[in-house]
């Protein structure tokens, strides 16, 4: 079943060559969503959901950045969350794809810094206690603020969460 299960997940990233990404806003959520790919047996559609949002109690200069694989159902318009690895890795199996999909998140992370500008952005784990290999990505991402002028870098774990803070230099 599960190399049948590979065969599922249809990946669109890896044709393209430019993502185009736009980012829209209700004022305080900033949001940038991408399809990544769909299941040709079930017909569930995926998509990149990376979104930044004020953080409660630290004023309208901070902000939360979260990101997810989205998983619809187009029948029954049914949509999951999706924020464990362990989990996409159910879904998107070859390894090309999720390293096409983590080159999404940088330009969706790099389209959110361009038009919110942030001056202090915080990044959680969703997951507790996860392994070094889980929290690469996060690293990662907190690598690309740093390569756009912020301070980056992990915080103490709390409960076993970890925390990234950003700060734009002045």
């Amino acid at each position: 079943m599960e190399s049948d299960r590979r065969r599922m997940f249809r990946c669109a990233l890896v044709e393209l060559d430019t993502l185009d990404i736009s980012v829209t806003t209700n004022g305080s959520s900033h949001v940038a969503q991408l399809p990544i790919g769909y299941d040709d047996e079930t017909g569930l559609r995926y998509s990149l959901f990376v979104a930044t949002d004020m953080v409660a109690g630290y004023g309208r200069d901070t902000k939360e950045l979260i990101f997810c694989v989205l998983r619809a159902d187009p029948e029954s318009g049914e949509v999951d969350e999706i924020w464990d690895g362990l989990v996409t890795r159910l879904v998107v199996t070859e390894r090309q794809h999720r390293a096409a999909i983590m080159g999404a998140v940088a330009q969706m992370v790099r389209a959110l810094i361009d038009d919110v500008k942030p001056r202090v952005v915080v990044m959680n784990t969703h997951t507790a206690n996860l392994p070094q290999k889980a929290l690469v990505k996060y690293h990662y991402i907190a690598s690309i603020f740093h390569a756009e002028g912020y301070v980056a870098g992990p915080s103490d774990v709390w409960h076993g969460l970890h925390t990234w803070m950003m700060e734009r230099r002045a």
